[in-house]
């Protein structure tokens, strides 16, 4: 006969065995799916955030067909630089595709439309009339680098000015004079100013007055003088007695009129109220009429042409 109480007692063993391997099995389950939890979390962390650049960068981009610059990221943009410490380079001077920026107390060479730095070893960098860059190193010595980075000029102690044609300008007490050591050329340093226009001509300020003269002779080639001269590229405006006119390199006049203005362009800031760029066959300047009004206008090299 069977034993009632032993066979419940069995039961509630059997029972009992079950609820333990139930209650193990939900624990070795949990403690697994909390190993999974924690796995899949690093992972997570370590994709989003300790790979994540946290850097600051300023960023190039075009704005308005001009450059313009943010620290907050681009959809489109050129390039981007890093901020040290969160302190972002300035633009310090530009052409159309180089930079030359001011990062605390040093200067780089920056290509941003091709986002590649050229050259970061020099103390200065200066754009020159014809691209190349005047560069100054620790010894406060002067040289010429091409936009690949590359040694045009070698190191002197001259300050140099500017660079063109194999001419350069440079500084000795506060006077400019010229070198071109293939054509040994050695103009001694007694003009307040210097520009240089082509490979035979160049332009030199003496008593608030500019002349044009040649390598050669040092003498004016006419008997002109302006109070201010730009070369650009074939052509040279000059400004004189407060009407602008472009010139060739024969110094014959291409426009059709001369343009008068309110300011005769001898200080700086007149300077740079022209606005002076050339673009392919376009020279586009500024000239201000008086009373805050500016007429801009557009000269055709190729058509002998004036708009505005």
């Amino acid at each position: 006969m069977i034993n009632l109480k032993n066979l419940l007692r069995k039961k509630g063993v059997e029972v009992s065995v079950k609820k333990n391997n139930l209650l193990r099995i939900t624990w070795i389950v949990g403690i697994y799916a909390t190993l999974i939890l924690i796995f899949y979390l690093v992972v997570v962390y370590k994709v989003k955030w300790e790979d994540k650049d946290l850097r600051t960068y300023l960023y190039f981009y075009n704005c308005s067909n001009d450059l313009c610059t943010s620290t907050t990221e681009q959809e489109k943009y050129y390039g981007k630089i890093v901020c040290e410490d969160d302190i972002c380079p300035y633009i310090y001077s530009k052409n159309d595709e180089y930079l030359v920026l001011t990062n605390k107390e040093n200067q780089l060479l920056y290509n941003y439309k091709e986002d590649k730095i050229i050259s970061d070893k020099y103390k200065t960098y200066t754009i020159t009339s014809d691209n190349n860059y005047i560069v100054s190193n620790s010894d406060n010595k002067y040289g010429v680098i091409d936009k690949t980075g590359e040694i045009v000029l070698a190191f002197n102690n001259n300050k140099i000015v500017d660079y063109k044609y194999g001419y350069y300008t440079y500084i000795d007490n506060n006077k400019y004079g010229i070198i071109n050591e293939e054509n040994k050329i050695n103009i001694s340093p007694t003009y307040e100013e210097v520009i240089l226009i082509d490979k035979n001509l160049y332009a030199y300020l003496e008593q608030e007055k500019y002349y044009i003269a040649s390598y050669e002779s040092e003498i004016p080639i006419n008997n002109t003088s302006y109070d201010y001269v730009a070369p650009m590229g074939d052509i040279i405006l000059v400004v004189r007695n407060k009407q602008i006119d472009i010139l060739n390199n024969n110094l014959q006049s291409n426009l059709l009129m001369k343009i008068n203005s309110t300011y005769t362009y001898k200080v700086e800031k007149e300077r740079e109220s022209l606005q002076l760029k050339k673009k392919d066959n376009l020279v586009y300047f500024s000239v201000y009429n008086g009373d805050g009004l500016y007429t801009n206008y557009i000269y055709d090299l190729k058509n002998n042409k004036l708009y505005n």
